[in-house]
C-alpha cells in the first residue's frame, strides 16, 4: 500500500520568505551603488565629494619651505632654546621658532622669502646670518655679556611740587650698537624691563619713548660673562606744535620732522588746521624740517623748553619752482619708474619716482642737494638692479631746475670669509664705500652681511674702484681695494682674517 503525505502551504512559506527577502535586497543594493559610486552633480544636490582632487590651480609652491639647522656654541656644543627668527616680517606675520636639545630646528618660511634670519639665546649675544640648505649645517653663537634694567621717565611738575621718583616705561625701544657693526633691539616689558646679550666691550645704547625724551648712553661697558644692571631714566617728553602756512592759508598733509644730536625720529604731519603735534620731545636745540609738495623745503632751527606746557610754532613755506629728472638706460630709454632720492645736510627730503613731477617739486632755491638715482626691472621672471647713482645738485635761484642722468650696468663684488683657521665666518659685516670719485658723486657706503658659509654678495656697484671693510666682534678688522668693470662681477675668492 502506497502512503500519500499531504502537502500543506504552512511548509513554503518560509521559502517564499527567503526568496522575496533576497529579492528585494538584491535590488535595493542595485539601486543605491550608483548613488555611492558617484556624487550627484545636478544643480540642486548639496552632497559633497569625499575627495577633492589637487588641480593645477593648486600652486605647490604655496607651501611653507621649511629650513633647517643646529645651533651650537664656539666648542660646537649644542644650544638648546635658542631663538630663530626672521629678521622681516612677511605680510606682518613674524616667523620663528626654537632650537630642541640637541640644537636642531626647522623654521617654515614663505615660498621666495629669503631665510636672512637672526639667532639669539640665552648667554650669546644675537648673530645674523643667511640660512643655507644643508638641513645640517651648524650656525655658531658667541658668549658675550648680558646688559638688564629698568627703563624709567620723569614726568613734568610745576616749581612748587616735589619731582616724583621716575616711573618705569613700558614699550621703550633699547637700541644696543657694539664693535664692529654689530647692531641689536629690545622692546621693554610692562613693567619697563629689559634684557640683551651683547659682545664684550664697549657698547653705545640709545633709548626711544614716544612720550619721553629720547636719550643715549655712550660710557657703557660688558665683559664677557659680566651682567651690567643699568637704569636708564628719561628726562619727561616736551610737545610741540607746528603750525604750517602760506600767505596765511593753512597747509594740509605737511610732513614735520625734528632733529636734534641723537635723531629723535620724532615726525608728524598736518591735519586741516595747517597743525602738527608731536610728542616726547628732548629739550635742547633741534631742527624743524617741512616738506610739502609745491613748496620750498625749508629747516628751521628752534629751541625747546623743558616745559610741560610745550612749544607752539608757526613756519611759513614759500612756493617751489618745478623740478624735473630725465633718466635713461644706455639705450637711451626713458625710465620714468625710476626711484629718486634727495637728501639735504644728511636729511632725506623726498623719496619717489623720477616721474612724480607733484611730489620732486619740493626743492628750495639756490640749495644744494644730493640726489640718489636707482632702478630695477624684472624681465622673465629675472630682477636686475642697475647701479645707483648719485649726484650733487644745485637748484637755481631763480627758474626750473633740471637733471638728468644715465643709468649703465655694473657688477657685484663677491667673496668668501675665512677664519685664521679657515672656517667659514657668518655674520662678518662687509662695508663697501667709493674711492676716487668726486665726493658731489660718491654713493653712500654700502653695508652686507657674510651668510653661514662666509659667503657675501653685495648690490650691483658701477664701474670704479671700492674700498671694502671687513668686521667682526671675535677676529677684528681687515681691508682691501678692489675694482668693479662695467657689466662684470667682481668676485675677490677667499678672505682670512689676521691672526690677531
Amino acid at each position: 500500500m502506497q502512503r500519500h503525505y499531504p502537502t500543506s502551504g504552512m511548509t513554503l512559506l518560509p521559502l517564499l520568505a527567503v526568496v522575496v527577502i533576497a529579492l528585494f535586497s538584491y535590488l535595493f543594493f542595485l539601486q543605491l551603488s550608483p548613488q555611492q559610486a558617484a556624487p550627484k552633480t545636478g544643480p540642486q544636490s548639496t552632497s559633497t565629494p569625499l575627495t577633492v582632487p589637487v588641480t593645477s590651480s593648486d600652486p605647490v609652491r604655496q607651501k611653507p619651505a621649511p629650513w633647517a639647522g643646529v645651533i651650537a656654541d664656539a666648542l660646537a656644543q649644542p644650544i638648546a632654546g635658542a631663538t630663530i627668527e626672521l629678521v622681516t616680517e612677511e605680510g606682518g606675520v613674524a616667523h620663528s621658532t626654537l632650537s630642541d636639545d640637541r640644537g636642531k630646528f626647522i623654521l617654515l618660511l614663505p615660498p621666495d622669502q629669503p631665510p636672512f634670519v637672526s639667532i639669539r639665546a640665552e648667554g650669546f649675544y644675537q648673530v645674523q646670518v643667511q640660512l643655507g640648505s644643508n638641513p645640517d649645517e651648524m650656525y655658531v653663537l658667541f658668549r658675550g655679556g648680558t646688559l638688564r634694567g629698568n627703563v624709567l621717565g620723569h614726568v613734568f611738575v610745576l616749581r612748587s611740587e616735589e619731582l616724583p621718583p621716575p616711573e618705569s616705561i613700558a614699550g621703550a625701544k633699547v637700541e644696543v650698537a657694539g664693535m664692529g657693526g654689530w647692531y641689536t633691539s629690545v622692546t621693554t616689558d610692562s613693567n619697563g624691563k629689559f634684557s640683551v646679550a651683547v659682545p664684550p666691550g664697549r657698547i653705545i645704547v640709545t633709548v626711544r619713548s614716544k612720550f619721553h625724551a629720547d636719550a643715549r648712553f655712550d660710557d657703557l661697558e660688558v665683559g664677557r660673562g659680566e651682567v651690567l644692571e643699568r637704569d636708564l631714566i628719561l628726562a619727561a617728553g616736551v610737545t610741540f606744535d607746528a603750525f604750517v602756512f602760506s600767505n596765511e592759508i593753512p597747509l594740509i598733509g605737511a610732513r614735520v620732522r625734528i632733529f636734534n644730536d641723537i635723531q629723535d625720529e620724532a615726525e608728524g604731519f598736518t591735519a586741516k588746521d595747517g597743525k602738527a603735534r608731536i610728542p616726547g620731545l628732548a629739550a635742547g636745540v633741534a631742527r624743524v624740517h617741512v616738506v610739502h609738495p609745491g613748496y620750498q623745503e625749508h629747516t628751521f632751527d628752534v629751541i625747546i623748553p623743558a616745559d610741560k606746557i610745550g612749544v607752539r610754532r608757526p613756519f611759513l613755506m614759500k612756493k617751489s619752482q618745478p623740478f624735473q629728472i630725465e633718466v635713461v638706460d644706455k639705450n637711451n630709454l626713458s625710465l620714468t619708474d625710476a626711484r629718486v632720492r634727495i637728501l639735504r645736510a644728511r636729511i632725506e627730503v623726498v623719496d619717489t619716482t623720477a616721474g612724480d613731477l607733484e611730489a620732486l617739486a619740493v626743492l628750495a632755491s639756490g640749495e644744494t642737494y644730493m640726489v640718489e638715482v636707482r632702478y630695477s626691472f624684472e624681465k622673465e621672471g629675472v630682477e636686475t638692479t642697475l647701479p645707483p647713482r648719485t649726484f650733487r645738485y644745485t637748484m637755481p635761484k631763480e627758474g626750473e631746475g633740471q637733471l638728468s642722468v644715465e643709468l649703465r650696468p655694473g657688477g657685484r663684488i663677491t667673496g668668501v670669509i675665512l677664519a685664521p683657521n679657515r672656517y667659514p665666518v657668518p655674520g662678518a659685516t662687509v662695508l663697501i664705500k667709493a674711492i676716487e670719485l668726486d665726493p658731489g658723486e660718491s654713493p653712500p657706503p654700502r653695508l652686507v652681511k657674510s651668510d653661514n658659509n662666509g659667503l657675501f654678495r653685495s648690490q650691483p656697484f658701477t664701474a670704479g674702484s671700492w674700498m671694502i671693510s671687513i668686521s667682526h666682534p671675535q677676529l677684528g678688522v681687515m681691508s682691501l681695494q678692489t675694482s668693479v668693470e662695467e657689466g662684470k662681477d667682481r668676485a675677490l675668492g677667499e678672505l682670512v682674517f689676521p691672526i690677531r
